[in-house]
């Protein structure tokens, strides 16, 4: 069973991803530490293949960050805030990623580059 979105405190592995509600888009975390929003080609990456990247979490304060094995930072969306009640990542019918604080817009793959 698939799912859109991830949630706080929540994380995804190597290997796991997020599949939009129409089925059209995959958000995979690659083995290879890449994080890469797919329909046919990709639409969207971390652009942190060949890192050393093992798991991307929701944060507490609803930041996006993905860590190695060694607990290590490689990749993080930047959008930690304070309060945070809820804090949702969800891969949307439109092939972008939202994450959203208590329903409001944090971090949107659309205006993020990854790390070039």
């Amino acid at each position: 069973m698939s799912k859109n979105a991830i949630y706080k405190n929540h994380e995804l592995r190597n290997g796991d991803f997020l599949e939009s509600n129409n089925g059209k888009f995959r958000a995979y975390f690659q083995d290879d530490g890449n994080f890469v929003i797919y329909t046919w080609k990709p639409t969207w990456a971390s652009d942190t293949d060949k890192t050393d990247a093992t798991r991307l979490i929701l944060q507490e304060d609803c930041n996006l960050v993905m860590y190695n094995k060694d607990h290590k930072p490689r990749w993080q969306s930047n959008s930690s805030s304070q309060g945070c009640t809820s804090c949702r990542l969800q891969l949307n019918d439109d092939g972008h990623m939202v994450l959203s604080k208590d329903g409001i817009p944090l971090w949107t793959s659309a205006n993020s580059k990854g790390m070039k």
